[in-house]
């Protein structure tokens, strides 16, 4: 009995020390778990502090994402999605360059840099090598590379406008062969040197804008493209809906969830809108865009762009020899004279209160080309003086100027007409609707002097322009050289066009600005046109948009109001 007494007890102490043992073995886990959750919270607590001390740490201007960009755009789209054949300026700036990136853009003066085409190498004057840039896709992922600009300019080279032109081969028009030399590198061999050819590779229209070489078929109405917004919904007289893709090759500059451009055929619509804010960004129609306004809107809060507008006011001659009693002006003494007189700056104090630029030579002031201000002499009354005197018209001279009748207009050019009359000009001042206008000026019969505008949105090249080619734009009254010998005008004027034409005669910008300098002095010495200002150009964001700017060279907003800007309240 002693011993199965002695065996129970033993029985049951060892129990006891094991259900012992099992409590501490259970106590210990459970103390280790909880040690592992607090572990966990804690390591969660520095994280989220340490997040918070970033967040704080990081500067106040830092973008954030998020916020819907709404604008609004004048008209629906004209001809369509594809840009191969397209032929409207307003709907590749309103519409399609959102969804289609270009080979290449540009710089704040308008000289190119790589866009899907990251770098362009031009081994001599007839070659160009596009390399184009690794990882960029298209919207559907496809890549775009070598073969896909290869395909899309075989396209572009096929299809018409849609006015049946070929504008928009423009890049490859000297082409005698092209195509895909690898999967990154794209070659054209040209038949002659033309400086401008990059230039289409930049413009809209023009030959850059690629599609997704398996969506030519849908290109019209369901846009791929390879830019930062990709289509969403369209619908006519109402709005274009677009939103971020993740794909999109330059993310890094893409801080908006989306887009909505708005129909408003009216300007003064969408800028009462806009001031309602129903708008990110707008602008005020351009008869109020002066000194005092942005002023007053940057008072109130809100973020204002101005700079210069690729609009021009200009002063042309009737150099016809044969309208006389109309074409004083063929003295070259006298067009010096006007240009002398002008005080481009009073101008601008008068009319826009401020706002502009005085000219500096006959193409923008904000061109690669335009290396320096040409027009530096003027103000000079004394010398204006003399070469009136000299060229026998101390007593004055009549003739006409012709003007628009726009009140923007006439605000320059009464102020122009006001100071020629001061110093003896004294023209009768004639002012119309622009048909009217037009129909007169290019008679070259009856008007002597022409103080008129000339716009031109998107012109990243000098030879582009139409009225710097001075054959075709000078009004002769139809003279040729070849008819006209003995006409020292005639003759200078074909001079001036060959330098015109030997600044396209070479393929790189750097090499070409000597060349424009040339065209440039010959062209201020024998004072075919003179540029008095370039127009303002304002647009104005709402206070809540960060890193908005317009560039300088093409007047409208950096990203257009798309990438680039951020919003600070979200």
């Amino acid at each position: 009995e002693a011993g199965a007494e002695d065996t129970a007890a033993g029985a049951a102490a060892a129990q006891a020390a094991a259900d012992a043992a099992a409590a501490a073995a259970q106590a210990a886990q459970d103390a280790s778990a909880a040690a592992a959750e607090a572990a966990d919270l804690a390591a969660e607590a520095v994280a989220a502090a340490a997040a918070d001390d970033m967040e704080d740490d990081m500067p106040a201007g830092a973008p954030r994402r998020g916020g819907i960009s709404k604008t609004s755009w004048v008209d629906s789209l004209f001809t369509g999605w594809d840009p191969h054949s397209s032929l409207s300026g307003g709907d590749n700036l309103g519409f399609l360059n959102y969804v289609y990136d270009r080979v290449l853009g540009f710089n704040d003066d308008a000289s190119w840099k790589g866009e899907l085409a990251e770098t362009v190498e031009i081994p001599d004057d007839l070659t160009y090598i596009f390399h184009m840039r690794p990882g960029a896709i298209f919207q559907d992922g496809a890549p775009v590379d070598a073969h896909a600009m290869q395909a899309n300019m075989e396209r572009v080279q096929a299809t018409s406008d849609a006015a049946g032109g070929t504008r928009n081969a423009d890049g490859i028009a000297r082409a005698v062969s092209m195509g895909a030399v690898d999967d990154t590198s794209w070659r054209m061999e040209t038949s002659e040197p033309f400086g401008p050819t990059l230039a289409a590779f930049q413009a809209f229209p023009g030959t850059g804008m690629l599609i997704s070489p398996d969506k030519f078929d849908i290109a019209l109405t369901d846009p791929v493209g390879a830019g930062a917004a990709k289509y969403v919904s369209y619908a006519e007289d109402d709005r274009f809906v677009a939103e971020r893709w993740d794909g999109y090759w330059d993310n890094d500059n893409v801080w908006v969830d989306g887009m909505e451009r708005i129909v408003v055929p009216d300007m003064n619509t969408s800028w009462t809108a806009f001031l309602d804010g129903e708008f990110t960004l707008a602008q005020p129609p351009p008869a109020a865009v002066t000194g005092e306004l942005t002023a007053q809107l940057e008072a109130d809060g809100y973020a204002v762009a101005a700079g210069p507008d690729q609009t021009w006011t200009w002063n042309c001659y009737n150099l016809n020899q044969a309208a006389e009693g109309f074409n004083q002006f063929r003295d070259t003494r006298l067009r010096r004279a006007v240009h002398l007189i002008i005080d481009r700056q009073a101008v601008i104090d008068v009319a826009f209160r401020g706002l502009g630029e005085p000219s500096r030579g006959p193409t923008s002031n904000t061109s690669w080309a335009l290396t320096k201000d040409y027009y530096s002499d003027s103000p000079n009354l004394d010398e204006a003086r003399q070469l009136i005197d000299a060229a026998g018209y101390s007593d004055g001279i009549e003739g006409v100027q012709l003007s628009w009748s726009l009140d923007i207009h006439r605000a320059q050019t009464e102020v122009v007409h006001a100071q020629l009359a001061a110093m003896g000009i004294n023209m009768e001042f004639v002012h119309g609707s622009e048909t009217v206008i037009i129909d007169r000026w290019l008679g070259a019969a009856d008007w002597s002097l022409g103080t008129l505008t000339w716009e031109s949105p998107f012109d990243p090249d000098p030879v582009l322009r139409q009225f710097l080619g001075v054959l075709g734009g000078i009004h002769l009254g139809g003279a040729t050289p070849e008819d006209s010998p003995n006409d020292e005008l005639v003759q200078g004027l074909a001079e001036t066009q060959a330098l015109v034409d030997k600044a396209a005669s070479v393929a790189t910008q750097a090499e070409r600005i000597p060349l424009y300098d040339e065209c440039f002095q010959v062209y201020q010495e024998w004072g075919w046109q003179h540029h008095v200002l370039q127009r303002p150009k304002a647009m104005v964001a709402q206070s809540y948009v960060e890193d908005f700017r317009l560039v300088p060279f093409f007047a409208f907003p950096d990203g257009m109001g798309f990438k680039k800007i951020w919003f600070n309240n979200v």
